[in-house]
Protein backbone atom coordinates (compact mmCIF):
# COMPACT_ATOMS: atom_id res chain seq x y z
CA UNK A 1 0.00 0.00 0.00
CA UNK A 2 1.55 3.47 -0.79
CA UNK A 3 2.29 5.82 1.67
CA UNK A 4 0.86 9.80 1.77
CA UNK A 5 4.44 10.40 0.69
CA UNK A 6 4.57 8.21 -2.51
CA UNK A 7 1.37 9.46 -3.11
CA UNK A 8 2.24 13.24 -3.30
CA UNK A 9 5.55 12.15 -5.09
CA UNK A 10 3.79 10.90 -7.62
CA UNK A 11 0.94 13.71 -7.98
CA UNK A 12 4.33 16.11 -8.42
CA UNK A 13 5.70 14.25 -11.12
CA UNK A 14 2.41 13.87 -12.84
CA UNK A 15 1.79 17.73 -12.68
CA UNK A 16 5.60 18.42 -14.11
CA UNK A 17 4.92 16.09 -16.91
CA UNK A 18 2.46 18.72 -17.92
CA UNK A 19 2.94 22.00 -15.86
CA UNK A 20 1.65 24.41 -18.37
CA UNK A 21 -1.38 23.31 -18.55
CA UNK A 22 -2.03 23.71 -14.63
CA UNK A 23 -0.20 27.27 -13.99
CA UNK A 24 -2.70 28.27 -16.03
CA UNK A 25 -4.89 27.94 -12.91
CA UNK A 26 -2.68 29.25 -9.98
CA UNK A 27 -4.47 27.78 -7.37
CA UNK A 28 -3.33 26.13 -4.27
CA UNK A 29 -4.19 23.09 -2.50
CA UNK A 30 -3.78 21.85 0.84
CA UNK A 31 -4.05 18.56 2.25
CA UNK A 32 -4.10 18.62 6.03
CA UNK A 33 -4.00 14.75 7.05
CA UNK A 34 -4.37 13.48 10.32
CA UNK A 35 -3.09 9.45 12.14
CA UNK A 36 0.34 7.66 11.17
CA UNK A 37 1.57 9.01 7.80
CA UNK A 38 0.03 11.91 7.93
CA UNK A 39 0.76 15.87 7.38
CA UNK A 40 0.20 19.09 5.98
CA UNK A 41 0.78 18.80 1.97
CA UNK A 42 0.24 21.85 -0.82
CA UNK A 43 -0.05 21.23 -3.73
CA UNK A 44 0.95 25.01 -5.82
CA UNK A 45 -0.46 25.23 -9.49
CA UNK A 46 1.32 29.05 -9.29
CA UNK A 47 3.71 29.84 -11.65
CA UNK A 48 6.71 31.50 -9.15
CA UNK A 49 6.10 28.27 -6.55
CA UNK A 50 4.90 25.65 -8.49
CA UNK A 51 4.95 22.35 -6.60
CA UNK A 52 4.04 19.72 -3.92
CA UNK A 53 5.76 20.00 -0.57
CA UNK A 54 5.09 19.10 3.05
CA UNK A 55 4.37 22.83 4.82
CA UNK A 56 1.85 24.93 6.27
CA UNK A 57 -0.10 27.79 3.54
CA UNK A 58 -2.73 29.65 3.01
CA UNK A 59 -5.08 27.19 0.54
CA UNK A 60 -7.74 28.57 -2.30
CA UNK A 61 -9.07 24.43 -0.93
CA UNK A 62 -8.49 22.62 1.46
CA UNK A 63 -8.48 18.84 2.28
CA UNK A 64 -8.62 17.43 5.76
CA UNK A 65 -8.86 13.48 6.19
CA UNK A 66 -7.41 10.84 8.10
CA UNK A 67 -3.88 9.64 6.23
CA UNK A 68 -5.35 5.79 5.77
CA UNK A 69 -8.86 7.83 4.65
CA UNK A 70 -6.76 9.56 2.08
CA UNK A 71 -4.88 6.57 0.62
CA UNK A 72 -7.92 4.78 0.52
CA UNK A 73 -9.19 7.65 -1.64
CA UNK A 74 -6.19 7.72 -3.95
CA UNK A 75 -6.78 3.91 -4.17
CA UNK A 76 -10.29 3.57 -5.41
CA UNK A 77 -10.95 1.90 -1.95
CA UNK A 78 -13.29 4.74 -0.93
CA UNK A 79 -15.64 6.86 -2.79
CA UNK A 80 -15.23 10.66 -2.70
CA UNK A 81 -18.89 11.17 -2.94
CA UNK A 82 -19.25 8.58 0.29
CA UNK A 83 -16.08 9.77 2.33
CA UNK A 84 -17.96 13.88 1.95
CA UNK A 85 -21.31 12.34 3.22
CA UNK A 86 -19.78 10.01 6.27
CA UNK A 87 -17.88 12.69 7.01
CA UNK A 88 -14.27 11.04 6.17
CA UNK A 89 -13.30 13.43 3.90
CA UNK A 90 -13.80 17.61 4.70
CA UNK A 91 -13.51 20.08 2.26
CA UNK A 92 -12.78 23.92 3.21
CA UNK A 93 -12.89 26.63 0.77
CA UNK A 94 -14.06 26.08 -3.32
CA UNK A 95 -16.04 23.37 -3.91
CA UNK A 96 -15.33 23.68 -7.86
CA UNK A 97 -11.36 23.97 -6.69
CA UNK A 98 -11.75 20.90 -5.27
CA UNK A 99 -14.25 18.82 -8.30
CA UNK A 100 -11.35 20.12 -10.57
CA UNK A 101 -8.37 18.82 -8.62
CA UNK A 102 -10.02 15.22 -8.99
CA UNK A 103 -9.80 16.01 -12.61
CA UNK A 104 -6.50 16.84 -12.98
CA UNK A 105 -4.93 13.99 -11.49
CA UNK A 106 -6.90 11.66 -13.30
CA UNK A 107 -5.91 13.14 -16.62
Amino acid sequence: MPTTRDIFDKVDRKLRERSHEFTELGVVYKFILKGPDGGTWIVDLRKETFGVREAEEEAQCTFKASAQNFINLVTGKLRPESALLTGKLKLAGDIGLAMKFRELIKG
